[in-house]
């Protein structure tokens, strides 16, 4: 632990009984982890300046929380465990049903209603299923759809693109961008592509970025990421260029179906959004491989 020195702001949260999370007070970045009985750290591998060589992805742990896997089933090829590693007994294997050992979290609200919160629970909000409002607005493609490097992301036919599976579900993908990278502290970050008219406070009152501990960050000019100011957790992404329409972190959806909110979300298998300028090439090569295979898995199963 002495050898560890971080510059700035750090906040910490106990997101764990036996686990201290630290992360970034201006921006919401996490930083590293620290048990405090074994003082044993585990850092946040996307705040690191370089990972090719030296981080490479060994193995899940607490699969079982995500009540579906979560993203375990776009990484097959390795171990994983419905807890810790330490318990040989809580191997899952491909094609395993994923227990309940950890008790999900709350489900819906209601059927057309998604409940959604932080790890402490200060951020709270609701999300409800696409109607005639959600199309009334326009947006760019995202390069989830349509790589930067290739398209223009200009949408003349006006395409409703977050709008999926015969306007039941929102459009979900995941993210390998600096920003998101540098902003959430992971490698990883899932977004679900959701219409400011569907997300709502649990009052009933209409978004509008004032909630409890709700903090903003300023990424670029015209482009903001909110964070909790408690617990760290990354909540909403959101530009200028596309006010109306609001990135929201998949990780506070209390879906019951588990992790991934499949009654809720369709998820994008084509590719990872800027998996060219992924930091851990290696990794995301992996996560754009299996996403492919999953989405073929799904699609044969019917």
């Amino acid at each position: 632990m002495k050898d560890l020195q971080v510059n700035g702001k750090v906040l910490s949260y106990p997101n764990a009984s036996d686990l201290i999370m630290y992360f970034c007070g201006e921006c919401g970045t996490s930083i590293y982890e620290l048990a405090p009985v074994s003082r044993q750290i585990g850092l946040c591998s996307g705040a690191l300046h370089a990972t090719n060589g030296i981080v490479e992805l060994k193995e899940h742990m607490f699969v079982a929380s995500t009540e579906d896997g979560g993203l375990r089933e776009w990484l097959l090829d390795l171990p994983a465990w419905e807890m810790y590693r330490e318990d040989p007994s809580g191997s899952i294997k491909p094609g395993k049903t994923y227990g309940t050992k950890v008790p999900a979290t709350s489900s819906t609200t209601g059927g057309d209603v998604l409940h959604c919160s932080c790890h402490c629970e200060s951020i709270q909000f609701d999300i409800t299923r696409p109607g005639p409002n959600s199309s009334a607005l326009h947006s760019p493609w995202p390069d989830l759809l349509m790589p930067y490097f290739e398209n223009a992301s200009e949408n003349s036919a006006d395409v409703k693109w977050w709008i999926r599976a015969g306007g039941t579900k929102y459009l979900a993908g995941t993210c390998a961008c600096n920003s998101c990278r540098r902003g959430s502290g992971y490698d990883i970050q899932c977004w679900a592509f959701v219409p400011k008219v569907n997300i709502h406070k649990t009052t009933g009152n209409p978004l509008d970025f004032n909630l409890a501990t709700l903090k903003r960050y300023t990424i670029s000019r015209g482009a903001y990421r909110e964070f909790c100011g408690k617990c760290g957790a990354v909540v909403f992404w959101h530009c200028d260029e596309r006010p109306d329409l609001v990135d929201v972190s998949v990780g506070l959806l209390n879906a019951g179906s588990g992790a991934r909110a499949e009654e809720w979300l369709e998820w994008w298998t084509g590719r990872v959004s800027f998996q060219e300028l992924a930091q851990n090439k290696s990794l995301i090569e992996k996560l754009a491989a299996g996403l492919k295979d999953w989405g073929i898995r799904k699609s044969a199963s019917g």
